[in-house]
């Protein structure tokens, strides 16, 4: 790291890293040491009285390469699938070099903030195949980083994500791209996307057997409700149960061509109600981890107005403390009051 020194919130500037922890007046985290300031962040920064903040001393070449050093990566990511899934659209075998290219741009990756900021930006719908994949490999990659797996062990479930719906290559895009609700046969020919993927996997001899499992069986539940062999607790591989999580929770977030999104914490609140169907502490290590990215973010509340997350609830994630202007307002105590959307980025 380099030298640190600390400026005054109006001295701040985009595409500087932040060097140490800022927290508001509940000791919450808003920004952890590594993220790159953006003019959203700054300008919340402003908005919430901090005064200082501490970052690394970089020359404005450095400055300005950081501004743009993420997005750029991400969008390569997403090409880069996306020539992979149509490669085997048109028949050919699943190339390793072309996917090692995409975990290595992936892997130099190590704010996560940047990476969870990017995942909330709005994307085309006509792009969900492949922003999705690379969404479910970046997450499962920070779950990695979160549990303090080895550098193989969480390039194995960024290997995974990437893949886990491979599988959909194979499938009709009349059937994939499908408006209205899908046909009973429509249904079964998605849940093939699994046995697919793993085909496709298990034919790569550069990639795991661990790997090829996770993407067979990340729609496998906990209760044994899931596809494609009803497994259940124990006989659903670890990989597969933190794809299953981080699958579920970007899929729920993100714009579909039958419907809009939802926010995290609509997520969240699945999570809360469905611990049978998902592996109980590795859905809490998520919730406790991802929610905090939310924290001085601005919402709109179910009744219209907008609010901004000022606590982070450990016992009921879905209902933080928001503020209006001078109120503080306890989600968990509001029946009849919900988060509908996040605004990241707005101030």
């Amino acid at each position: 790291m380099g030298t640190i020194v600390k400026l005054g919130v109006y001295e701040l500037k985009a595409g500087m890293r932040v060097a140490k922890y800022i927290e508001n007046d509940f000791g919450a985290v808003l920004v952890s040491p590594g993220m790159i300031l953006d003019e959203n962040i700054i300008a919340k920064l402003q908005v919430m009285g901090i005064k200082q903040v501490a970052v690394i001393d970089e020359s404005e070449e450095q400055v300005e390469e950081n501004i743009n050093s993420f997005a750029v990566k991400y969008q390569e990511n997403i090409n880069e699938l996306k020539e992979t899934f149509d490669s085997i659209k048109h028949g050919n075998k699943l190339e390793f070099e072309q996917l090692r290219e995409i975990v290595n741009i992936s892997s130099q990756i190590d704010t996560n903030r940047d990476i969870i900021n990017m995942l909330s930006q709005v994307r085309s719908v006509d792009e969900y195949t492949y922003t999705h994949s690379v969404n479910v490999g970046l997450l499962a990659m920070i779950f990695g980083r979160w549990i303090d797996l080895g550098k193989k062990e969480i390039k194995g479930l960024l290997y995974a994500g990437l893949l886990h719906d491979i599988g959909k290559s194979k499938v009709p895009d009349k059937i994939l791209n499908k408006k209205g609700q899908l046909s009973n046969e429509e249904f079964e020919e998605i849940k093939k996307h699994v046995i697919y993927g793993y085909e496709l996997v298990q034919d790569c001899s550069l990639l795991s057997n661990k790997i090829a499992k996770a993407v067979l069986l990340h729609h496998e539940r906990n209760d044994g409700s899931g596809y494609p062999l009803g497994l259940s607790r124990e006989k659903i591989p670890f990989m597969a149960k933190i794809l299953a999580i981080v699958d579920t929770f970007d899929a729920i977030t993100s714009d579909r061509v039958y419907r809009q999104h939802q926010p995290p914490f609509a997520v969240f609140k699945i999570f809360e109600r469905d611990f049978q169907g998902f592996d109980y502490l590795l859905t809490k290590i998520f919730m406790s981890n991802i929610s905090q990215y939310y924290m001085g973010e601005i919402i709109k509340l179910s009744d219209g107005r907008s609010a901004e997350i000022v606590y982070i609830n450990p016992n009921h994630w879905s209902k933080p403390i928001v503020k209006i202007d001078k109120h503080y307002i306890d989600l968990s105590k509001e029946t009849d009051l919900e988060i509908a959307d996040v605004m990241m980025g707005s101030v």
